[in-house]
């Protein structure tokens, strides 16, 4: 049995691919100022492009006058998963650090 390439093209627009919903904490690499971590999530909300889609921003006070940042994103499966939007964040100034602390499934 043979299968048409154009078949399978109509069958992956017809197959909703899942999506991935992940929370990524984001990391300055010291105490910085409120103006900063407005820069930071600005930043944020200009690098998450479509297909992927921004949800939440939360400031998490951490310790000591740090705050971090609580990143929701959603992904669907056939964007190349989660290392290209930790990539991005990472680049972003006053970055330290992007880790992914919880992943589900949508």
């Amino acid at each position: 049995m043979s299968v048409n390439t154009a078949d399978l093209q109509d069958l992956k627009e017809e197959i909703h691919m899942g999506e991935v919903i992940a929370l990524m904490r984001v990391m300055p690499g010291e105490v910085i100022d409120d103006d900063k971590l407005q820069k930071m999530i600005d930043d944020i909300k200009d690098v998450v492009k479509s297909p992927v889609t921004l949800g939440k921003i939360e400031v998490k006070n951490i310790a000591f006058g740090l705050k971090g940042l609580n990143v929701t994103v959603l992904v669907p499966d056939d964007a190349g998963g989660l290392d290209p939007v930790v990539d991005i964040i990472s680049k972003i100034k006053n970055v330290d650090s992007v880790e992914v602390t919880d992943v589900g499934r949508v």
